[in-house]
C-alpha cells in the first residue's frame, strides 16, 4: 500500500515547501476506512484502537517501545511485565497520530521508549523529540520537526495534551541493543498509578469520529480504454509458467511495451512508474484486472480480460 501511495504521489502538485498534504489525506481516509472495517469484528472496548505494526505484550504495562524502522520481533521478550506493547512508526503524521490515540487509550502506559532507526526521508523518531520538547504550532505542525509534513492534523489539541501529559519520554534512539533496553527499562522510576482514567474516558475518541462521511452510491461511467493519451493494455496469463503477460499499446494501436510477473502490485507498480497511464480510472481497472489475472493463475482457471466471469473451479 506503501509503494502504491508513493506513485500515486506522482499524480498530484506538490506544495510551495515540496510536501503533499493531498496523498497524505487520502493516505489518512483509506487507512481509516480499512481500520473501520476492521474494528466491526472486534469487540467494544478492545485495545490498542488501532492495529498496526505492532505486538501487545502485556496490556497492564507502564511502557510502549517505539522501534521507529526496525524490526521489533527482538524486543517483545523486553521486561514482558513492564512493556505494554512494542512496534514500528514510519511517519511524522499518520503514524505519530495513530500511535497517540493507542498509548493514551491505555491510561496504564507512561513512558514511550523510543529506539531503533530513524527513517532519513520520514524522520518521524526526530519529530517525536521535537513534539515532546517543542510542541506544535497554531497549524499543528510539529515545531522543528525535519520529515516529511509533520503535521497532526487528525487528533484534537486535548488528545495530544493528554498524551504530552501522560506519557514521558525515554529517548534511546538509534540503540538497537536488547541488554541496554532491558537496564534502560529497569531503571525507569515506575509510576504507583495509572493515569487519570476520568480525563481519559472524557477526552479520548478514536478519530474515525473526527471524520463525516459522505454518502456514495456505487457505479459510474468508466472512460473508454482508447480515451487514454497513454494507450492501452491487453492483458493474458501463461497457466504453465504461472505468469501474468501485460502488453502495452500506443494510442495508434502500434507496439509499446510488454510486462510479465506473477503478482499484481509489481506489475501494476511498473506501469505507474513508467507513467503509462493518464487516468486513475485506467490505473484502477488495470488494478482490478492483474489481481483477476493473478488469482486465475493461483487456482488454475483461464482468464478473460474485462468480463465479469466468476472464478469457479
Amino acid at each position: 500500500m506503501k509503494k502504491s501511495m508513493r506513485y500515486l504521489a506522482h499524480l498530484f502538485p506538490r506544495n510551495s515547501k515540496g510536501e503533499n498534504p493531498v496523498v497524505v489525506r487520502l493516505f489518512y481516509i483509506v487507512s481509516l476506512i480499512i481500520d473501520f472495517f476492521r474494528k466491526m469484528s472486534l469487540k467494544k472496548g478492545n485495545w490498542p484502537v488501532y492495529r498496526g505494526s505492532y505486538s501487545v505484550i502485556n496490556p497492564n504495562g507502564q511502557v510502549a517501545i517505539c522501534t521507529l524502522t526496525s524490526d521489533y520481533n527482538d524486543f517483545v521478550t523486553v521486561h514482558r511485565e513492564a512493556v505494554a506493547i512494542v512496534g514500528k512508526v514510519y511517519t511524522p503524521n499518520l503514524g505519530i497520530e495513530k500511535m497517540i490515540i493507542n498509548i493514551i487509550s491505555n491510561p496504564n502506559i507512561r513512558y514511550l521508549l523510543l529506539c531503533g532507526k530513524d527513517s532519513s526521508i520520514f524522520k518521524a523518531g526526530q519529530a517525536i523529540q521535537c513534539l515532546f520538547k517543542y510542541g506544535v504550532n497554531a497549524d499543528r505542525r510539529i515545531i522543528q520537526a525535519e520529515g516529511h509534513f509533520p503535521v497532526l492534523k487528525n487528533i484534537t489539541e486535548t488528545q495530544l495534551n493528554v498524551f504530552l501529559q501522560q506519557i514521558e519520554l525515554v529517548n534511546c534512539i538509534d540503540e538497537m541493543n536488547v541488554e541496554g533496553l532491558q537496564d534502560k527499562i529497569a531503571q525507569l522510576d515506575l509510576k504507583n498509578e495509572r493515569f487519570n482514567t476520568t480525563e481519559i474516558a472524557k477526552n479520548v475518541r478514536p478519530m474515525i469520529e473526527e471524520v463525516s462521511f459522505i454518502p456514495l452510491k456505487t457505479g459510474g461511467k468508466r472512460i473508454p480504454l482508447d480515451y487514454d493519451k497513454k494507450g492501452f493494455f491487453v492483458i493474458s496469463t501463461d497457466l504453465t509458467k504461472k505468469e501474468i503477460i501485460v502488453h502495452h499499446y500506443n494510442p495508434d494501436h502500434s507496439p509499446g511495451y510488454i510486462i510479465k510477473g506473477r503478482w499484481h502490485e509489481p506489475l501494476l507498480l511498473s506501469i505507474l512508474e513508467k507513467g503509462l497511464v493518464s487516468q486513475m480510472s485506467h490505473a484502477g481497472y488495470l488494478g482490478s484486472e492483474l489481481m483477476k489475472a493473478e488469482i486465475s493463475i493461483q487456482q488454475q482457471l483461464p482468464y478473460k480480460q474485462d468480463q465479469r466471469d466468476k472464478l469457479i473451479k
